[in-house]
């Protein structure tokens, strides 16, 4: 029955999840794991590493762990990056490692309009050694197939708003075992919008909307709100499709270390509300170049 459960599961995910990019709630906070002309633009060496586990208690449910890094240069007219990744789902892990680059343009004293492009390589391995299965079905051959990809992205922004679009992988990806060809990815595209409210003098209100949109199914929406006060404490509350509610608070340590905590809930329209996720993230930033800037206020 456990093998059955097990199998279940299995389906479930690669059905719901596997042709679907790893889930964040932090982004608001990092954009450069979904736009890489997020690339330099906080004018200094800027690093995280997050984890993720969804659905706790959920067998094979989600866990994604990453770690980015980026860097302005010329003095901030430009911007590199990284990107390490690993995304497990049931017996499926996709493992990225992604290089990226920024360019940003200033129209004026006060805006900024950016272009990002990203390229690395993917590897999708399957497992099925846990799973009772017939060994003589291709479709369960354990397999590790590498990728490329490519993705590209911008964001116009300014101190009070930022919008953005972004497709970080521009390739689709197939893998084909005895003529059975599967599909692995599909393009995912993102539409991000966020706007800043000053409340008083210690106190910021940041309302966003991002869409997530795969050809095929409907987009996805997030509809969240902030609240940074002294510019060192950040509580937010956000909702995914109104299928799940999340909140989260991140904590400046000065000028150089954060961190981060995001508690998401489910509803019965998607899991059931006993399979709650978390998320943490550790970051640094580092004045390493002449350029850099560690004190200028910055709301994105």
């Amino acid at each position: 029955m456990k093998k059955l459960l097990t199998l279940f599961v299995f389906f479930f995910c690669v059905t719901a999840m596997a042709q679907q990019d790893p889930l964040y709630s932090q982004y608001i906070n990092n954009l450069l794991v979904i736009n890489p002309a997020y690339s330099g633009s906080t004018t200094d060496l800027n690093m995280s590493a997050m984890y993720r586990k969804q659905w706790v208690g959920f067998e094979g449910s989600p866990a994604t762990f990453n770690a980015t890094g980026h860097i302005a240069l010329s003095n901030n007219r430009m911007g590199a990056g990284l990107i390490v990744l690993q995304d497990k789902i049931g017996s499926d892990k996709t493992s990225e490692i992604t290089f990226t680059y920024g360019y940003h343009l200033p129209l004026n004293n006060e805006m900024t309009l950016s272009f990002g492009l990203q390229g690395g390589a993917i590897n999708y391995y399957s497992d099925y050694s846990d799973l009772k299965i017939n060994p003589a079905d291709s479709k369960f051959t354990n397999q590790s197939v590498w990728k490329p990809n490519f993705g590209t992205g911008f964001i116009l922004k300014n101190e009070k708003f930022l919008v953005g679009f972004s497709v970080p992988k521009l390739l689709k990806a197939n893998s084909t075992v005895e003529q059975l060809s599967t599909s692995l990815y599909n393009q995912h595209a993102y539409a991000l919008g966020a706007y800043v409210f000053p409340v008083s003098y210690r106190m910021k209100l940041k309302p966003w909307v991002l869409a997530r949109m795969i050809k095929g199914a409907p987009a996805s929406l997030d509809y969240g709100a902030s609240v940074k006060i002294d510019d060192s404490y950040s509580l937010g509350f956000f909702t995914r499709n109104f299928e799940t509610y999340g909140t989260f608070a991140q904590i400046n340590f000065g000028d150089h270390l954060r961190f981060a905590y995001v508690f998401e809930l489910p509803t019965k329209n998607s899991v059931g509300t006993q399979f709650t996720t978390h998320e943490l993230t550790m970051g640094v930033r580092l004045s390493t170049l002449s350029f850099h800037d560690l004190d200028k206020i910055r709301n994105f």
